[in-house]
């Protein structure tokens, strides 16, 4: 039994896993100068320390979810299928079931200077919201408080 089929098989309540579902890598993410940080490495790591769910969301990329989800086959662990959009309206985490989920959502999604540390998604928030529903993908605001987060870029909070 795989930890997913262990995660449907719980009737009901709660089970606390040891997760990580904002992991960037070596070769996708501009951020990350760490060339021991690829999606092999970081899979075998997460299964070392025990963690039962990963999702590497690289920066407008997906390129290394395809790696970790062939490197996570055979071993206790769930790689679900990510990436962190940069939005005109801060970060967005983007999950779905499966690989090819993920690469339909991204391709309907506009990106300019891909592959460079300046690489943003130009779709808005709201419209990757929509396009992520039908696809039974879910999201998460990543980044909210800081520079170009989704509070201080949407001014239609009161500040606290």
């Amino acid at each position: 039994m795989n930890i997913a089929d262990e995660i449907i098989a719980v009737p009901s309540g709660a089970r606390f896993l040891r997760a990580d579902l904002h992991i960037h890598s070596y070769g996708s993410s501009h951020d990350v100068k760490d060339g021991t940080m690829t999606a092999e490495a970081i899979v075998n790591t997460a299964v070392a320390e025990h963690l039962a769910l990963i999702a590497i969301t690289d920066h407008n990329e997906i390129t290394n979810v395809q790696r970790a989800l062939a490197a996570s086959a055979g071993k206790q662990l769930l790689v679900v299928p990510g990436v962190e959009l940069s939005t005109p309206q801060g970060h967005l985490l983007v999950y779905f079931d499966s690989y090819e989920n993920l690469e339909a959502f991204c391709g309907k999604l506009t990106f300019a200077d891909r592959g460079k540390q300046e690489s943003r998604c130009q779709t808005g928030i709201l419209e990757c919201l929509n396009e992520i529903d039908p696809a039974k993908g879910f999201a998460i605001l990543a980044h909210v408080d800081g520079d170009g987060g989704f509070e201080t870029v949407v001014k239609c909070y009161p500040n606290f």
